[in-house]
């Protein structure tokens, strides 16, 4: 690891989001960002902008962060492999980068992972590794595992290279729509809303920047109000991408830093929003992917200013597409 760039008690700087962007290889997209209109009157004067990392190789953000890993790993450790804990999406996006690299990845999942996620990340040839129910054992039994495989452990909350990563998108986003006046943010384990807000804020501090998180998942919210990372004992969201029980201890710090504040959304606003980023932008997003978006269709932050919202992954069944849609139209 680059001591000059990166320290688990320091919060990550320009510079070392700039040098995350220079280490992506090609197949990284700068994804597009789209305007969304809330209804056709709205269409040619929108106020909500979706910066879409659906888009993106994998479907999904996290592969950013996942190369940004990748380049600080030695050539042993390249040699022996990685091991980490996901829930999906960063399964994929180092499957996907050891299959380009030739590291072998092994991925600890829950035994309720979605068979979706799981085949996606064999598809890309890692081993999935089923470890129970307890979302906390995961990161215990990756440590276990490193230890017995002599492969590196990857704590994917508490790397700062991935909030580096993440806070490419950040950077993309200030560049791509220079006037944005607000940017929204999904927030769980607090590594991707921690690196998108220290970008956007470290090159213009007075974009207002907002984390979104679901109401029944609400670990950061919790945690911010206390001042302090805090473990919630509930979860129950059809958005299973911010399955976070608490935030990351380095990632927490970039939300105290960075995030103007964090609100929540019900179950029926994100799928709401599931709905309308469909319908309207033509996008799918997954419900994780929508949740930030959530928070401005839903009307929970302020709607007047010129707003981009991270649309960050559209990996998703069909079976929840339905569920989503199904969702939404209960609530009208």
């Amino acid at each position: 690891m680059d001591g000059s760039l990166f320290s688990r008690d320091k919060l990550v700087t320009l510079d070392a989001i700039r040098a995350a962007r220079a280490n992506m290889p090609h197949a990284i997209r700068r994804t597009p960002i789209v305007p969304l209109a809330r209804d056709s009157a709205e269409v040619g004067s929108e106020k909500l902008f979706l910066k879409c990392e659906n888009l993106q190789v994998t479907g999904a953000f996290k592969v950013r962060a996942v190369f940004n890993v990748m380049h600080y790993l030695t050539p042993e450790q390249k040699a022996k492999g990685v091991v980490l804990a996901s829930s999906g999406n960063f399964a994929q996006g180092f499957a996907y980068a050891g299959k380009c690299l030739g590291i072998p990845i092994t991925v600890v999942m829950l035994d309720a992972t979605s068979p979706y996620k799981v085949k996606g990340t064999e598809g890309y040839g890692a081993e999935v590794y089923l470890c129970g129910d307890d979302a906390l054992a995961r990161q215990p039994t990756v440590e276990r595992l490193a230890q017995e495989r002599g492969m590196t452990a990857i704590d994917t909350w508490e790397e700062p290279p991935i909030v580096a990563g993440h806070g490419t998108i950040g950077f993309e986003i200030m560049e791509q729509c220079p006037d944005a006046q607000q940017v929204l943010v999904p927030v769980s384990s607090g590594g991707v809303a921690g690196g998108i807000a220290a970008a956007v804020k470290l090159i213009n501090p007075n974009v207002k920047v907002v984390g979104i998180q679901p109401e029944r998942a609400n670990a950061a919210y919790v945690s911010r109000q206390k001042g302090e990372p805090t473990a919630i004992d509930y979860w129950d969201s059809i958005a299973d991408g911010l399955s976070a029980r608490r935030p990351g201890e380095y990632p927490f710090m970039h939300l105290q830093a960075f995030l103007d504040d964090i609100v929540l959304v019900s179950e029926a606003d994100i799928a709401r929003a599931f709905r309308t980023i469909l319908t309207r932008a033509k996008m799918l997003g997954e419900a994780a992917g929508v949740t930030a978006a959530a928070g401005f269709l839903s009307g929970k932050v302020d709607t007047s200013l010129k707003t981009v919202a991270a649309l960050t992954g559209g990996n998703l069944t069909q079976e929840t597409m339905a569920k989503l849609l199904a969702m939404a139209e209960a609530s009208d």
